[in-house]
Order: structure tokens, then C-alpha cells, then sequence
């Protein structure tokens, strides 16, 4: 399904010279070093394990990788033009959190992309359930709207929804500054 879901992405994301884009949940970095490779762009990839952003760091030196979480992003505001997560979010504790802090690092005029499977309604329901029942399991799969809520609440806008068979690609983006300072549409 990752496979899937990355492969979409490349499609649907347009990377510019310049560009910093940060992975959250990158893994072993494959994502970021797909979207920079054509282009003069810098990868940045947060994972909360030490092991995999050690491999991942090996493998690819020219990405800026470094362990943390997804609902504090180390990183200044305004500092990214892309922002993507590919088959992570429904591990994320806090996912409203993390749409709000990748709000914050997103520049003026950027775009965050959440990339997960397209679950039937009660298929979704069902795999909840042990987020429910137990506790400690906090994997959720979030509908449609629940993303596009939390994007809403985070000020970001212009939200694009792509579905594929078993794939959804969800994105929205900052408003843009104009030079007066007002907010642009």
C-alpha cells in the first residue's frame, strides 16, 4: 500500500528549485529522495525511531533526517513549501495537533499532503475499533471530512482530495501573504 500511495504522490506533488520539503514519518527517506531528486530541493524527514532515521541517514546523506514526533515539528515557522505524510497518519496520538504544527512550518502559499488508504466506510469503522477497545492503541483511520476538518481548523484551505481505488491523497495550503500583508484567497 506504501508503494501505492508514494507512487501517487509523485504524481500529484510539484516540486520547484528551492524547495525544502518535510517528510514526517519519512522512514527510510524513499519519498523525499524521490521528490528531490530531479530538482536543487533539500529533504527534511522526522521519524520517531532512532534505528530507522540511522539507516535512513546512511542510505541518503544528503537528506537533513533527525528522530521526533509528529505533534511538535523542531523546525521554524514558515520554513517548508511542502509537507508530506504517506501512510503515517493514522499512527499519529494527536492529528489535529500535527495539522496545526505543520500549519505553523508551512510557508506562506504552501501545501500539506496527507496520502492514506481509502477504506470503505465500514471497513474504516471496523479497523477502529481497537483504538476503542484498547487503551493503548491509538492507530485511527480519519474519514475524509475529519482531515478536512482538521485542515479547516488549522487555517489551511484550498483543499484538493484525490481518490484512486484504495487511495486517498488529501492536501490543503496556507494562504499567501500579499506584500500589503493581507491575507490572499
Amino acid at each position: 500500500m506504501k508503494k501505492s500511495l508514494r507512487k501517487e504522490m509523485l504524481k500529484k506533488i510539484c516540486v520547484r528549485d528551492g524547495d525544502k520539503i518535510l517528510d514526517v514519518g519519512c522512514g527510510d527517506g524513499t519519498l523525499l529522495t524521490e521528490l528531490i531528486q530531479w530538482r536543487d530541493a533539500e529533504g527534511y524527514g522526522i521519524d520517531p525511531s532512532e534505528d530507522v532515521i540511522r539507516q535512513a541517514g546512511d542510505a541518503h546523506p544528503e537528506l537533513h533526517l533527525e528522530t521526533g514526533y509528529s505533534d511538535f515539528l523542531p523546525y521554524d515557522d514558515n520554513t517548508f513549501r511542502i509537507i508530506t505524510v504517506c501512510d503515517d497518519f493514522h499512527t499519529f496520538k494527536d492529528p489535529e495537533k500535527f495539522v496545526s504544527e505543520a500549519a505553523r512550518v508551512l510557508t506562506p502559499g504552501g501545501r500539506l499532503y496527507i496520502a492514506e488508504a481509502a477504506l470503505p466506510e465500514p471497513v474504516r469503522i471496523l479497523a477502529n475499533l481497537p483504538s476503542y477497545l484498547i487503551p493503548s492503541r491509538k492507530n485511527k483511520y480519519h474519514s475524509t471530512y475529519e482531515v478536512l476538518d482538521y485542515f479547516k481548523n488549522a487555517g489551511l484551505t484550498k483543499f484538493r482530495v484525490y481518490k484512486k481505488k484504495q487511495l486517498l491523497l488529501v492536501s490543503g495550503k496556507k494562504l499567501a501573504q500579499s506584500s500589503a500583508g493581507q491575507t490572499e484567497i
